[in-house]
């Protein structure tokens, strides 16, 4: 099981992500420690000097005179002071970082018995029965013969930072996300063009130059796309004109032998000359084989085409030449198709069939879970497990002595160069009861 992502998308996120909690981590840790915890300290320290100050106040004052103290106290600064009667239930407020720090500046000024209190009173359990954080601390303090309780809000020696944490938190992973979208989007989309033009170029369509966009790196790589399908439109070229230029020279000396062949009828032994006309056959098929595998079947526009009407028609065409050929065609509906290049593929499996195998020939067409089935089943020897792709290939036959009328070895590379255009695929598998089934598995729109 792999746990990074493949997609760019979400590997930019997850190490942006991971970025970001370790900056913020190191951040909080550094305010903490110069920043938070110094103002933290400063702040008690002043704090516990106003309530020195206080108690010194209350010492020198008459009790009319500390009452109205109190009040104003009270009123400006939400302390509440009150007179120690020794009858209140308190207990020392919890051993945490900020109130340990606290309480060591309360016994610095006021001695060390002095204590830092919560009233047990203000405790109330929950229903989970989790204590409740008391929000007012207390403190004794001495003033002259009698001692006060001075309560003051836990605010004012800690603040409580979950909030302000989660904040900060959300913020962070929402730019970071932000940003992660903006940099693959401004990468993916010409990430996502030069994708798409090499897919089509890999099915032998000739483009025009991708646009180059996005940063200086993916445009490099766009340049480099776009000089290499300029040098691969050029050898395609070059090499259909050397192709059509041989076969050309090629069918005029063929003409001549064949018609120099049938006036010779009578001068030449029968067995001979039919010999003769075969291997003059072959290699106009050869000839019409590599013409058929330089063409260009993207440049055909799809168009709606009868799946089970052209195996019909390649069948006929096959029974015409000899070929005993039985139909089984299932209804289908119209499939966008190149027709002319799916013809082409038709015929070059009836062809190996025919001259692999000869007998009887089955061309079917079904639908399955995974499209449309055009099958050409025969009941030759078959094709051997370990050399069905090999097979796929160009220039490829399985008599590797090259003796023999197999052919120039590109029918099945046609085939199936022809599936791919169309998002399809060539299967070779063995025919139940020996022989071997072609089948072409053509997608079919939704």
């Amino acid at each position: 099981m792999k746990l990074m992502p493949r997609s760019l998308l979400w590997r930019t996120l997850l190490v942006l992500v991971a970025a970001l909690v370790l900056s913020q981590v190191a951040s909080l840790y550094l305010l903490n420690e110069y920043v938070t915890r110094p103002r933290t300290a400063f702040g008690m320290g002043q704090f516990v000097s106003h309530l020195k100050t206080i108690s010194a106040a209350l010492q020198t004052m008459a009790p009319e005179q500390q009452h109205e103290f109190i009040g104003r106290i009270a009123e400006k600064e939400g302390i509440r002071i009150s007179p120690a009667r020794g009858n209140e239930r308190m207990r020392p407020a919890g051993d945490v970082p900020p109130m340990r720090m606290f309480r060591e500046r309360v016994r610095e000024i006021f001695g060390p018995e002095a204590e830092v209190y919560v009233r047990s009173a203000q405790e109330s359990a929950d229903e989970a029965g989790k204590r409740q954080r008391p929000q007012v601390l207390w403190i004794k303090l001495p003033a002259g013969e009698r001692d006060f309780w001075v309560a003051f809000p836990r605010g004012r020696i800690e603040r409580d930072p979950t909030s302000a944490l989660l904040a900060w938190t959300v913020a962070g992973l929402a730019i970071a996300a932000l940003a992660t979208f903006f940099i693959v989007w401004r990468l993916n989309r010409p990430l996502a063009d030069l994708a798409r033009a090499a897919e089509r170029v890999g099915t032998g369509a000739d483009l025009p130059p991708i646009q180059e966009s996005g940063p200086s790196e993916v445009r490099v790589v766009m340049s480099a796309f776009n000089r290499m399908q300029e040098g691969l439109q050029k050898a395609r070229s070059d090499r259909a004109t050397f192709l059509a230029g041989v076969s050309h020279d090629l069918r005029t000396p063929l003409s001549r032998l064949r018609l120099e062949l049938e006036m010779l009828e009578g001068r030449v032994e029968p067995g001979t000359r039919k010999a003769m006309v075969e291997d003059l056959d072959d290699m106009n098929a050869i000839i019409d084989q590599f013409i058929d595998f330089m063409r260009s079947e993207a440049s055909e526009a799809l168009s709606p085409v009868s799946l089970p009407e052209l195996a019909r028609s390649c069948a006929e065409r096959a029974a015409r030449g000899g070929a005993r050929v039985t139909c089984e065609l299932q209804e289908l509906p119209l499939v966008m198709l190149r027709a002319l290049a799916m013809q082409r593929a038709v015929d070059n499996l009836i062809g190996n069939a025919v001259r692999h195998a000869g007998g009887d020939i089955v061309l079917r067409v079904r639908r399955s879970p995974d499209g449309a089935e055009l099958s050409v089943l025969d009941r030759g020897p078959g094709i051997p497990a370990q050399l069905v792709e090999r097979l796929k290939e160009p220039f490829t036959r399985r008599d590797d002595s090259r003796s023999g009328s197999s052919g120039a070895g590109l029918g099945l590379a046609i085939a199936s160069r022809v599936a791919e255009l169309h998002g399809g695929r060539l299967d070779l598998l063995p025919h139940e009861g020996g022989g071997l089934e072609a089948r072409l598995t053509l997608p079919i729109a939704a």
